[in-house]
């Protein structure tokens, strides 16, 4: 990214991409639907297809890991997401809608038929873990990632673990 997400126009897009506008909104709605891709190409596609190889109780015994692999390919590609969070911080809420979207979309399908939570409930737990990773990613993104993927994973599970152990149905 050469400037701030908010002065990229879907016109720049476009052109940097050579396509049509018309082609840029027969796949896209807006700009925001680009760093939704971008978001759950790197992010939210890995961690489904670790959760469509596992278990329900191989995904719980490796929640950790599960932790650490969401931040590693941000932290691999640094540089875009901190030109894109840094402007962003308390003025523009994109990457926070964007992120808790694709992650409460993962959160309901990991939860999928288990026992934690049913109904309305499930989607307040969803939405809960998924704006919350939503910050805490953005916060580690806008101090410049001072703690490795394996050491915010560890982090993050040591604050939320207990909730999924405790209402986890054995398997």
């Amino acid at each position: 990214m050469e400037k701030p997400y908010s002065k990229i126009t879907v016109t720049e897009i476009c052109r940097k991409a050579h396509l049509s506008r018309k082609t840029f909104y027969d796949n896209f709605q807006d700009k925001e639907e680009i760093l939704q891709a971008i978001f759950e190409d790197d992010v939210v596609k890995p961690i489904r297809t670790m959760n469509t190889l596992l278990s329900a109780r191989q995904s719980r015994d490796l929640q950790g890991i599960y932790m650490q692999n969401i931040y590693v390919p941000i932290y691999e590609d640094k540089e875009f997401y901190q030109k894109l969070i840094r402007p962003m911080k308390g003025v523009d809420g994109t990457f926070i809608r964007v992120v808790t979207h694709s992650l409460e979309r993962l959160n309901l399908e990991i939860m999928g038929d288990s026992e934690i939570s049913s109904g309305l409930e499930r989607e307040y737990v969803a939405y809960y873990f998924a704006s919350s990773q939503a910050m805490f990613m953005q916060k580690w993104i806008f101090d410049g990632m001072p703690f490795t993927p394996q050491e915010l994973g560890v982090l993050y599970e040591k604050m939320t673990g207990s909730y999924w152990l405790d209402n986890s149905k054995e398997v």
